[in-house]
């Protein structure tokens, strides 16, 4: 044992393994692991920089889509994928997830629209069909630029029109739906130009307003004077001329549509219609060529008889021609008077009728309508229509009416124009006052008398003295007959042959009258001898004159 050992109690030293040094190194061994968790990362990296956005669409159903297989597009280019299809929470709905790729970013905000792509077929065109064989996919209209959003209501259906298509919308107001269909054909001059995007009820409830697309470049050619009408079906007219058929084609007459045109020309230059400017829309073409006037004067016309047949927008005419209508027909009962009269409310267009010359008496600014009135003009009720009774307002002269004026600032707002009783009210009056008279007639009376009088004539017929009487007459027809026959027998023939004497005698007479006649030149001659005759005896009368006693004395003497 050592001393060493001593010193550790006796337990020998263990040997002491000397210590080396060594570096650190990375085995080949994990270099393949760690390049493939690199380039793991740097995919996800990449994949979630280059993901797109992911949106989620609610559609009613989920007809013909498939999570993995159906496409979202955007003009026929693959946008993106659907990648779950679910039932929305209020089960009434469901929930469409696709995930888009990174270029569709900015196509998505809120006003972009989705709506599934389909086979469609309507009146007017047959949509999709190449969807019958590729599936329906799900389509999608970017709108104007929006905020960005991530949930969206699909539509049902496509919409007409999408946005970057060259053209102009318009918008056009109607009392009623007509032919505003949506997808319903806009035609100018026959030409399909357009079509109806969209109609919707006023929050007022009496108009329809519905949105037009005008494709270019026939946006052009609506003016703020254009008018637009409804072109559906057919527009069958009779006229003096014939039978006019009109349609803007076969597509109107069963699916609708409406049409466009200028019709009043205006000497100012044609201003084009700016974006969603409003139009009216007539109810046919014929409407629409109608000539329009303002402003309208409003009148009150007052009824004492029935109006059954008269209805709001019934014409009001002069004469045949057009002038306004019937815009309010109301009732009113008089408790004072226990008489009914029916206030009708009608709207006048009186530039429709020129006036030639100045009107003789006419004072200075006296109302036309007033003077018009004083020559009678009145308003009557007149049958349009024997088969469906309807009624119309007529405006007329009467010379004979009764004396009468415009009423002013009356209880109805309006001034009022006098009538006059309808053709049928006039037959029924005079009726009445004829009936009216006959009951005053004392008719009990009358019968009285008359049987009075016919049993007179009875008793007069069965007395001996009538029968007399005719005895009489038939005896004195005997005796004018004999009469008759005496004239035509004797009396007649005797007539002629004086009448033949004096022929005879006539034509004698003139013989002897005629110039070359010995008669004629001897009473020439006795004429001459009277005058020379009638001179001597003036002679001898002119010298008794002078000297009276030369009868007595001689003229001898006288000397």
């Amino acid at each position: 044992m050592t001393e060493s050992d001593r010193s550790n109690g006796g337990i020998p030293d263990m040997p002491v393994a000397p210590v080396r040094k060594r570096s650190f190194h990375i085995s080949l061994l994990w270099v393949v692991p760690l390049v493939a968790a690199l380039i793991g990362a740097w995919l996800v990296v990449k994949g979630i920089r280059e993901r797109g956005p992911r949106i989620t669409i609610t559609f009613k159903s989920a007809e013909g889509l498939e999570a993995g297989k159906t496409k979202v597009k955007y003009k026929d280019v693959d946008i993106g994928t659907v990648t779950a299809v679910e039932l929305g929470p209020d089960l009434q709905h469901v929930l469409v997830k696709a995930e888009l790729v990174k270029s569709a970013q900015g196509l998505i905000s809120e006003n972009t629209r989705f709506w599934v792509a389909r086979a469609r077929v309507s009146a007017t065109a047959i949509y999709g069909l190449g969807t019958v064989f590729s599936g329906a996919y799900i389509d999608l209209d970017p709108g104007k630029p929006g905020k960005p959003a991530r949930h969206f209501t699909g539509l049902e259906e496509p919409p007409i029109v999408t946005t970057g298509l060259p053209g102009r919308h318009f918008i056009v107001e109607s009392a009623r739906k007509e032919s505003l269909e949506v997808g319903a054909p806009v035609y100018f001059r026959q030409i399909r130009v357009g079509e109806v995007v969209s109609y919707r009820l006023r929050d007022d409830g009496r108009t329809i307003e519905a949105k037009v697309f005008v494709h270019a470049p026939y946006h052009r050619f609506v003016w703020k004077n254009t008018r637009f009408w409804d072109s559906g079906g057919i527009d069958l007219k009779v006229d003096a001329s014939g039978v006019h058929l009109y349609t803007e084609s076969l597509a109107t007459v069963l699916a609708g549509g409406i049409a466009f045109d200028t019709i009043q020309e205006s000497p100012e230059p044609l201003e084009e219609a700016p974006e969603d400017y409003v139009f009216r829309l007539f109810p046919n073409r014929e409407k629409a060529l109608e000539k329009t006037y303002s402003p309208d004067n409003y009148f009150v016309l007052l009824f004492e008889g029935s109006v059954r047949g008269l209805s709001v927008g019934a014409p009001v005419e002069f004469r045949g021609i057009p002038v306004g209508k019937v815009i309010d027909i109301r009732s009113e009962f008089n408790l004072s008077t226990n008489k009914v009269k029916i206030p009708v409310i009608i709207a006048t267009e009186p530039e429709r009728i020129s006036f030639v010359g100045t009107a003789p008496n006419r004072e200075s600014g006296k109302n036309l309508f007033e003077y018009l009135v004083s020559q009678g003009l009145r308003a009557q009720l007149r049958s349009g229509n024997v088969l469906t009774g309807q009624l119309y307002v007529a405006l007329d002269l009467f010379p004979n009416a009764q004396p009468a004026h415009v009423t002013h600032g009356g209880r109805y707002g309006y001034a009022e124009l006098p009538t006059v009783p309808s053709p049928l009210e006039e037959i029924g009056s005079k009726l009445s006052s004829l009936l009216d008279k006959m009951d005053r007639l004392p008719l009990e009376q009358i019968g009285a008398d008359l049987r009075d009088t016919l049993q007179g004539a009875k008793r007069i017929t069965t007395s001996q003295d009538l029968l007399n009487t005719v005895k009489s007459l038939e005896a004195a027809s005997k005796e004018m007959h004999l009469l008759l026959k005496t004239l035509r027998t004797q009396t007649t023939p005797e007539m002629d042959a004086a009448l033949g004497q004096a022929r005879t005698s006539l034509a004698a007479v003139e013989s002897l009258l005629r110039s070359d006649s010995p008669l004629h030149s001897r009473l020439i001659a006795a004429a001459e001898e009277f005058a020379a005759a009638s001179r001597t005896l003036k002679v001898l009368a002119e010298a008794l004159e002078r000297d009276p006693q030369s009868v007595l004395f001689g003229k001898g003497q006288e000397e």
